[in-house]
């Protein structure tokens, strides 16, 4: 039985060691409140390391092996190839059970344990002491100091979340402005030169949740609306909903509606399922583990789509350090399983929240394929102008103001793609690192989507309409290939002069600068604003047909000396 340190603390018992990586800190405006009700339920999720072999092929893999020659993983052998072993999951739930907790879930493939238990029960099972505190983002519960567990299973159980469930301040990257939406997706797209097809038998998986604006939701009668003002020879998709712990509210929200409509209207073909979840850590890993490894009878997505940041991508002020590991090897699951996830990098230029550079996380993690945002303007036929988003629309008091999200990583190295690419180095900390975004495509509410919510028509943008329109894209290459490109991002930049429309700076906007904060500047072949500029799709595809056998790093070489 532990016992309890002054300041709130368990004292572990003897054969107890601590679990590092799942600590949360509470930073100043924190307040620890009363202890948590002995009695009150809560979840906590066990993640487990991987069998012994079963570690999965780093960004090198992907970098020099040819399209042609990937091994994808099925979902059916990826928990036997890179879950966790049988025997490292009856430890752990013996364990639990051992101390009354219920185990909820099992799961190989995501390496969870889910179990729930009362208060009492938790402080017992991992030596802490829950606490209620309160922040700026809301009331939560946690404890101070790690975690425990006994040393038998402590080296099998690499994180535990749900202890601490304080709210990440995740951001919508949608714009709702006045009514100024002057394209549709279907123009954006011939101008883009996207392929034909319409992504027959792939699955767009949509991420949505709870943020402060509100829970997320859909209404039908506004889908159908909105894909009648895009063109009303579109068939609008009747979404597959899937809650963990979050339902859809039932009202559209700018967030939800634009990229339901965004990725239907470009792939018609494609079933569009939206996952609903709430705005704890636990919450995002549940939602993106339940995208990657589903259920039985869950929809299979083929290309995820995140219009969400969750927090600046060096603190560890929400996200604790074992929680970027284990949602960073979640995306590293998604790249192995053929599947290609699209994020947006922000509205708001440098800026999450604070008053200096930050680039926003997840667009940042080198697993996943970062979306920026241009805008389109002086349309005449094929022709037409593309600049760097950073601009301001409406008037009075209705007058507002958005930039492409862009920046370089403090928590992640240069991934091996990016090499030979001018990644300048970080604004604030000068150091080198992940540059985003990848791509970027229209934003500008001044050149942005008609959406109809309530009857009432308005605009929609941001980078949030940039996520699901490319992921419309790679659903029409994927039915056109009949191959998922999954894990795209070595091809990209090895096509970067033959796929992209370069987006420079001048006579546009020169930087992403935005609310006094200084952005990083526009420039030729890669900037942080909008990183290799807007697809060309036929492009693209044609150029991943042609080199197929060929491997990134060949690839990238052979263009160099053209």
């Amino acid at each position: 039985m532990a016992t309890t340190k002054s300041g709130g603390q368990q004292e572990p018992p003897k054969n107890y060691v601590p679990l590092a990586e799942s600590e949360h800190l509470h930073p100043k405006g924190h307040a620890q409140l009363e202890k948590t009700d002995a009695g009150e339920k809560i979840t906590a999720t066990l993640i487990l390391r991987r069998q012994q072999g079963g570690e999965t092929k780093g960004l090198d893999y992907f970098q020099s092996t040819a399209f042609a020659d990937r091994k994808h993983v099925s979902h059916q052998d990826f928990a036997g190839i890179h879950g966790s072993s049988q025997e490292d999951l009856t430890k752990v739930e013996q364990f639990a059970k051992s101390k009354g907790l219920e185990v909820v879930d099992s799961n190989a493939a995501r390496r969870s344990v889910v179990v729930q238990g009362t208060a009492e029960e938790l402080n017992n099972a991992f030596a802490i002491e829950l606490h209620h505190y309160k922040s700026a983002l809301g009331d939560y519960h946690g404890h101070e100091g790690p975690p425990h567990l006994p040393s038998d299973i402590s080296n099998i159980v690499e994180l535990v979340v749900g202890l601490d469930n304080r709210k990440v301040p995740a951001k919508h990257f949608s714009m709702d402005p006045p009514h100024t939406a002057s394209l549709t997706p279907q123009q954006v797209a011939k101008l883009y030169n996207f392929p034909s097809g319409n992504g027959a038998g792939q699955t767009i998986g949509i991420y949505e949740m709870v943020t402060g604006d509100g829970p997320p939701g859909y209404a039908q009668a506004d889908i159908n609306a909105t894909m009648k003002a895009f063109d009303g020879s579109l068939t609008a998709p009747t979404p597959i909903a899937v809650s963990v712990g979050q339902s859809n509210s039932g009202t559209s929200d700018g967030e939800t509606l634009l990229d339901i409509t965004v990725s239907s209207a470009i792939a018609q073909g494609a079933k569009i399922a939206v996952y609903f979840t709430a705005g704890s850590n636990q919450d995002i890993i549940h939602c993106l583990q339940r995208m990657i490894h589903p259920s039985a009878g869950d929809p299979v997505p083929t290309v995820i789509s995140i219009s969400y940041g969750w927090s600046p991508d060096e603190t560890t002020q929400y996200i604790s350090k074992g929680e970027y590991t284990q949602i960073s090897q979640l995306f590293q699951d998604a790249a192995h399983l053929g599947i290609t996830t699209l994020i947006s990098s922000g509205d708001s230029g440098v800026v999450f929240g604070g008053s200096t550079a930050e680039a926003s996380y997840p667009a940042t993690d080198p697993w996943v394929l970062a979306c920026g945002g241009t805008t389109i303007g002086n349309v005449n036929g094929a022709s037409f102008t593309e600049y760097v988003w950073n601009d301001s629309w409406g008037s009075g008091k209705q007058k507002l103001a958005g930039a492409t999200g862009g920046g370089v990583s403090g928590r992640f190295p240069v991934p091996t793609y990016q090499n030979g690419f001018p990644i300048p180095k970080s604004l604030v900390g000068k150091k080198a690192g992940r540059g985003i975004p990848d791509v970027a495509g229209n934003a500008s509410p001044v050149s942005g989507y008609s959406q109809s919510a309530g009857g009432q028509l308005e605009g929609g943008g941001g980078t949030s309409a940039v996520a699901p329109l490319y992921a419309g894209l790679i659903a029409l290459i994927n039915a056109n290939l009949g191959t998922p490109v999954g894990f795209i991002n070595p091809q990209l930049y090895a096509l970067a002069s033959t796929a992209f429309h370069e987006i420079s700076g001048p006579p546009g906007p020169k930087n992403n600068s935005f609310n006094g904060v200084t952005g990083y500047p526009a420039s030729k072949v890669w900037n942080a604003c909008t990183g290799l500029g807007s697809i060309n799709g036929t492009a693209l595809q044609n150029g991943l047909k042609k080199t197929s056998a060929k491997s990134p790093a060949t690839v990238k070489e052979e263009m160099a000396h053209t």
